[in-house]
């Protein structure tokens, strides 16, 4: 082999084994691109995922805050609105509460008898009514209501009038004598003529003025 030819197989050698090292390079070069690249995903992928899986906890979290919130809220409201609507009520209530009636008698000056001597009694009456419409009647009866209680009156001694039960008694009385004209006046039953109070007509009798003399 001449000097040529051995030169020459070296030179077309060196070609050939300087493009398999190039070869090899960039087979080194694209794998280690691809483990880059597949770690690379790999983190995006988890770093993707735990951030949409924070956001739906915290979205999850923020939900149940809300609706405890939407609860806790709901159940102050309720409070609220159910102290309002017992302050309506009662409120309605008190507009709906009459205001009392009472329809005023002209004062009474009768004799009453007494161990002693006799001496007359002076009283003036209030009556507390059901309504406006029972204090016209009690001006259509009024002759009747006033001998009816004229007569009560008359019937009395002293000494039944000085205690606090005999003018109780003698109200009840007299509440009576007004219900009758009316047509209102409904028996008690038996022990309970103190006690008992009409829903309507006379309701009860109060003396606003007691002089005995």
């Amino acid at each position: 082999m001449s000097a040529k030819a051995a030169t020459a197989t070296v030179v077309d050698g060196a070609p050939a084994e300087g493009g398999g090292k190039k070869k090899k390079m960039v087979i080194i070069i694209v794998a280690a691109l691809v483990v880059v690249l597949a770690a690379g995903g790999g983190a995006a992928f988890f770093l993707m995922g735990g951030k949409k899986k924070g956001k739906g906890a915290k979205a999850k979290h923020s939900a149940e805050v809300s609706e405890t919130q939407d609860e806790g809220g709901d159940g102050e409201h309720g409070e609220e609105a159910a102290d309002e609507h017992a302050e309506e009520e009662e409120h309605e209530d008190e507009g709906k509460k009459k205001p009392p009636v009472y329809a005023t008698l002209e004062p009474f000056v009768v004799n009453i008898a007494s161990e002693a001597a006799d001496r007359y009694l002076q009283v003036g009456i209030d009556v507390k009514v059901s309504g406006p419409e029972i204090a016209d009647k009690i001006k259509l009866h009024l002759p009747e209501i006033r001998n009816g209680i004229l007569l009560i009156l008359s019937s009395k001694k002293v000494e039944e009038l000085n205690s606090v039960e005999g003018k109780n008694r003698l109200r009840v009385e007299i509440r009576d004598a007004v219900n009758k004209p009316l047509g209102m006046y409904k028996r008690p039953p038996q022990g309970m003529e103190m006690k008992s109070v009409p829903k309507k007509g006379a309701m009860d009798v109060l003396l606003t003025s007691f002089v005995i003399q």
